[in-house]
C-alpha cells in the first residue's frame, strides 16, 4: 500500500516514530534548561543567559520538528498565546514556561501530537518574552554605564 505522494505506508510509520522519539528528546532537553535557567535566575547573569537560549534552541528544534510532522496543515497562525502579566518576574515567567513544556512533552508521548504543539509553541513565546527583557535590561545598564563614564 502507497500513500498519495507515492511513499508506502511502513516507511511514513518510521518517518513518524522518528520525529516523535526527536520531538520528545528536545522537550525533555528543553525541561532540564529551563531547571538551570530557574536555578540560575538569582544567580550568575551568563550561566542564566545561556540555559535560557539553550532551553530557547531545543523548544525551536522541537517546534521545527513539530512543523515537519504536521506539514500538510499550517494550524499556528489560529492559535492565541497565553497572556502574562508585564509585571511577572523572571522566575515566574520560566515556570509557566517549564509548566507549559512539560505538559506538551506529556501530550506528545501519549500520542495527542498536536496538543502537545500548542504548549511548545505557547512556552515559545514566554522564552522570547524573557530573553527580549533580559537584552533589553543589559542595554539599559551599558546604556547607564556609558553615561556614567562619559560624564566623569
Amino acid at each position: 500500500l502507497r500513500c498519495k505522494d507515492g511513499r508506502s505506508r511502513s516507511s511514513v510509520n518510521v518517518e513518524e516514530s522518528a520525529y516523535s522519539e526527536k520531538i520528545t528528546r528536545a522537550l525533555t532537553s528543553c525541561q532540564a534548561y529551563l531547571e538551570k535557567s530557574i536555578a540560575a535566575v538569582e544567580g550568575v547573569s551568563e550561566e542564566y543567559d545561556i540555559s535560557v537560549w539553550h532551553a530557547a534552541a531545543e523548544l525551536e528544534y522541537a517546534l521545527f520538528l513539530f512543523s515537519l510532522k504536521n506539514a500538510n496543515s499550517d494550524v499556528t497562525p489560529k492559535w492565541k498565546t497565553e497572556s502574562t502579566d508585564r509585571s511577572d518576574s523572571p522566575a515566574k515567567l520560566l515556570q509557566k514556561a517549564q509548566v507549559l513544556v512539560a505538559k506538551s512533552r506529556t501530550s506528545g508521548i501519549s500520542g495527542k501530537w498536536l496538543e502537545a504543539y500548542k504548549g511548545a509553541f505557547a512556552a515559545r513565546h514566554i522564552l522570547l518574552r524573557i530573553q527580549r527583557e533580559s537584552a533589553r535590561k543589559k542595554r539599559d545598564l551599558l546604556k547607564r554605564s556609558n553615561s556614567y563614564s562619559s560624564s566623569s
